[in-house]
């Protein structure tokens, strides 16, 4: 399998790499800090709360230091695990798989589970992080899956507007370049731009110094049928222009017997635009 280094250079590397370890350094809630070696090299892993097991796996460009708040909500009530996907930003290892990325990533994501936990983990996957879900091998190590604006079932609806907000924004990135973007990827609430800039300078910080990847084409069906009979709950934000609701309720309803859950005035952000989210997704599975 050949790999692809994410960052546009060392220097660039290293200004990402510091600015998550100082959010993390920041944050209040008692947590730890570890690293795994698996298949794909180097994985960071941040371990928070005490409870039932849930991990989290973010969406493109996003990692654990910009999922805290995301975690806060649902530490309260559970142990929140927090992975960096290797080949995204991040403390993980910077090298992305190339041909066959989904069925490394689903490899992946079994070592990470067997490392981290001796008991079934709910596995929470958004965006990018919920086709790595999807990709991984069904098994008694795995008690469900959220997930969140899922890639991986549909290809991403993409428009003449994603254009218009994500060119100038990776050619030229700036604060209000991201906050356009961020801007079109939210609902109504806004609340990623208006409450929380942190995923404004994160934004503008991986548009600089690293190369992002695309949305990941659908898992092939009999990949996805798998996880029939395993607990499983499909959501996307009622706005979500990526993945809206009429884009991924049929293959989530044939393959998976799921049905869609929309939620109102969230776009593809929702984890961020509303962190409460996820601990009702997480209730309602084990409800």
């Amino acid at each position: 399998m050949s790999f692809t280094t994410i960052y546009t250079s060392p220097t660039g590397e290293r200004h990402v790499r510091d600015w998550c370890r100082e959010r993390l350094d920041s944050w209040p809630t008692q947590h730890r800090i570890c690293t795994l070696e698996t298949g794909l090299g180097a994985t960071a892993v941040v371990v928070a709360g005490q409870g039932p097991r849930v991990l989290l796996l973010p969406g493109t460009n996003f990692c654990a230091a910009t999922q805290l708040d995301v975690a806060d909500a649902l530490v309260p009530d559970h142990q929140v695990i927090l992975a960096d996907l290797p080949g995204q930003p991040g403390l993980s290892s910077p090298q992305r798989p190339g041909r066959g990325r989904l069925a490394a990533y689903g490899r992946w994501l079994g070592e990470i589970i067997c490392q981290v936990s001796g008991e079934p983990v709910v596995v929470v996957g958004h965006s990018l992080g919920a086709a790595v879900a999807l990709a991984a091998r069904p098994g008694p190590q795995i008690g469900g899956l959220v997930l969140v604006s899922p890639a991986g079932l549909s290809r991403a609806r993409l428009t003449p507007a994603l254009l218009g907000v994500t060119l100038p924004w990776l050619v030229a990135p700036t604060a209000r370049r991201s906050e356009a973007l961020l801007g079109y990827m939210s609902g109504q609430t806004r609340g990623i731009i208006d409450v929380n800039r942190v995923p404004v300078e994160w934004m503008t910080l991986v548009a600089r110094h690293s190369r992002t990847s695309l949305a990941p084409s659908p898992l092939p069906e009999p990949v996805v049928r798998r996880w029939e009979g395993t607990r499983v709950v499909v959501a996307t934000g009622a706005e979500d222009r990526f993945y809206p609701p009429a884009r991924i309720s049929g293959p989530a309803r044939a393959l998976l017997g799921a049905e869609v859950v929309a939620v109102p005035g969230l776009g593809h952000l929702g984890p961020h635009e509303n962190p409460a989210l996820l601990p009702a997704l997480v209730g309602r599975l084990r409800g």
